[in-house]
């Protein structure tokens, strides 16, 4: 009778590693561009603390919401989707932003429990003017956008750590003119252990090993 219990607890044991990693958590703090803090749409102009720009021709800054109403829209670049994202970029929209890269970075963390091997981010942008690359803590994932007419999809996979990571959004300037980025539909995701299961499990195991010692 204990070896059928000691087989049928090994058994529980060797399926919950299996679904160790079943139960998917999204990531916090994930924000589309033009929101604060508590993801709400910023009023125009107002300044978006979840990206910052860490390197640009202008030096570093935090971006603002652009206004809407005039130029470059709506002829240029898409429209804003309220409530969920909108366009950043600097204060001065209106005047030529000097040629060179812009790079806007916001951050988010992931606990020691994720399994980074099952990490998932996913999103859509738009830049003004080329999107060149995004990089995840430093990592190019050679991907592009298709201007400011439209938004297209990134997905991120690999290249994540424990703690805190970085997501950059780099964007070219040549010829003057408006720059900015809007990030649409982003959202991410990872798989941690489920912890009931694998508590049974060795539970389980933990009683058949007191009752042959005793």
């Amino acid at each position: 009778m204990r070896t059928f219990k000691l087989l049928i607890c090994l058994l529980s044991f060797q399926l919950t590693l299996y679904s160790l990693t079943a139960w998917a958590v999204p990531i916090a703090n994930l924000y589309n561009t033009g929101l604060d803090a508590s993801g709400n749409y910023l009023p125009t102009l107002g300044l978006d603390g979840n990206y910052t720009v860490i390197s640009s021709p202008l030096g570093s800054f935090t971006p603002a919401a652009v206004d809407d109403t005039v130029y470059p829209f709506p002829s240029f670049w898409i429209a804003n989707n309220p409530p969920f994202s909108r366009w950043i970029g600097t204060s001065a929209q209106y005047s030529d932003g000097p040629n060179g890269n812009y790079l806007y970075r916001t951050t988010f963390n992931l606990p020691a429990n994720a399994n980074l091997g099952s990490v998932v981010l996913t999103g859509m942008w738009a830049t003004d003017d080329p999107g060149l690359d995004i990089l995840i803590n430093g990592i190019s994932t050679s991907q592009v956008s298709a201007g400011f007419s439209s938004l297209v999809g990134f997905s991120v996979t690999s290249g994540f750590n424990v703690g805190l990571n970085t997501l950059d959004f780099l964007v070219g300037q040549v010829g003057g003119g408006p720059t900015g980025l809007r990030v649409d539909k982003i959202f991410g995701s990872y798989n941690v252990p489920e912890p009931t299961s694998a508590a049974l499990a060795l539970l389980c195991l933990g009683g058949i090993v007191m009752r042959r010692r005793a």
